[in-house]
C-alpha cells in the first residue's frame, strides 16, 4: 500500500531541499553541519558487526508478539510480527543510523537518551560512537523486542547501553529530570500529541548544546504537523529538514533558521 503522503511530500523535498554540499549555505554552522556531519565519510569497522546482525535480523521468520504503543507498523495491523519485518520496516536504515552516530561523534555526546529501542540496531551505531565514551539510555515499549534488543547488544559486546522497558509517557519526564542528556532520538510514537508531549516534557530540561533528532517526520499528516510545530517553537534555534530525519539545535548565539537540505 502507497503512503501517498509520503510521497507527495518527498516529490517537494527533491524540488526545493537546498544543495548537499551546501552551496547557497550562508550559516557558518549549518555549513560546517553539511561538510563535517553530513558528507564525512566513515570508516567504522565496528559497522560490520552491525549489519551482518541486522541481515540476519532480516532472515529470522520467528512471530514475535509485539506491546505497540506507538502509531502502530507501516506494513501490518496485527500483534504477531515476524521479526524480519521489523528488521526490514521499522528499524532505521544504515544510512540514517550512521548519520546518528556522526552527529553524536562530532558534538561530543557523552549521554544520549533513544525513545525506541526496536531491535537495538540504531542503538549499537549511538554506542559505538565518540571512542565508546558515550552513555546511551534507551526505552522500550514492548518487552518482547527489548528482549531481542538485549540480546543483540550482548552478541556485539555492547556494555555502554542501558535499556528500560516502560511506556515514553511514564519514563521519559523521570529521565530528562534526572540526566543531563546531550541528545535525544525520538523514534517511538508517531502520533501528533505523543511526539508534541514528548518534544515539550524534553524542552523543560534541554540547553544550548542540546540536540533533538526525530525520526519520519514526513511519515502522515500527523507527524509533519508535529514537525512544523516544533520547529517554530522560539527556543529552537536551527532546524534541519532531511526529509526522513528532522534535526533541530538550542545552540545560543544562532539566527532562528529552518533548513531543507538534500540527503
Amino acid at each position: 500500500m502507497f503512503n501517498f503522503w509520503l510521497i507527495k511530500n518527498y516529490i517537494k523535498y527533491k524540488l526545493f531541499s537546498r544543495h548537499k554540499y551546501g552551496h547557497g549555505i550562508h550559516s557558518p554552522f549549518v555549513f560546517d553541519f553539511i561538510v563535517n556531519v553530513l558528507n564525512k565519510k566513515v570508516t567504522n569497522n565496528d559497522f560490520k558487526d552491525i549489519e551482518i546482525l541486522r541481515k540476519e535480523l532480516k532472515s529470522n521468520k520467528s512471530l514475535i508478539n509485539v506491546t505497540d504503543l506507538g502509531a502502530g507498523s507501516k506494513k501490518s495491523k496485527s500483534n504477531y510480527r515476524k521479526i524480519k519485518d521489523i528488521a526490514k520496516y521499522s528499524v532505521e536504515s544504515r544510512k540514517n543510523a550512521e548519520l546518528i552516530y556522526k552527529i553524536c561523534d562530532y558534538y561530543n555526546c557523552k549521554n544520549v537518551l533513544e525513545l525506541g529501542t526496536s531491535l537495538g540496531i540504531t542503538s549499537c551505531y549511538i554506542a559505538m560512537s565518540n571512542k565508546k565514551s558515550i552513555n546511551l539510555t534507551t526505552i522500550e515499549g514492548c518487552k518482547n523486542i527489548a528482549s531481542i534488543a538485549q540480546d543483540n547488544f550482548n552478541k556485539l559486546s555492547v556494555d555502554n547501553i542501558k535499556l528500560i522497558v516502560n511506556n515514553f509517557d511514564y519514563e521519559l519526564n523521570n529521565q530528562v529530570k534526572n540526566n543531563n542528556f546531550d541528545l535525544i532520538y525520538f523514534d517511538g510514537n508517531h502520533k501528533y500529541k505523543a511526539t508534541i508531549f514528548y518534544f515539550n516534557t524534553a524542552l523543560k530540561y534541554s540547553k544550548s548544546n542540546s540536540i533533538f533528532i526525530f525520526d519520519d517526520i514526513y511519515w502522515s499528516p500527523e507527524m509533519t504537523k508535529a514537525w512544523n510545530e516544533i520547529k517554530s517553537n522560539d527556543k529552537v534555534k536551527v532546524s534541519i529538514d532531511l526529509f526522513n530525519l528532522g534535526i533541530i539545535f538550542f545552540k545560543d548565539g544562532l539566527s532562528k533558521q529552518d533548513f531543507v537540505i538534500r540527503y
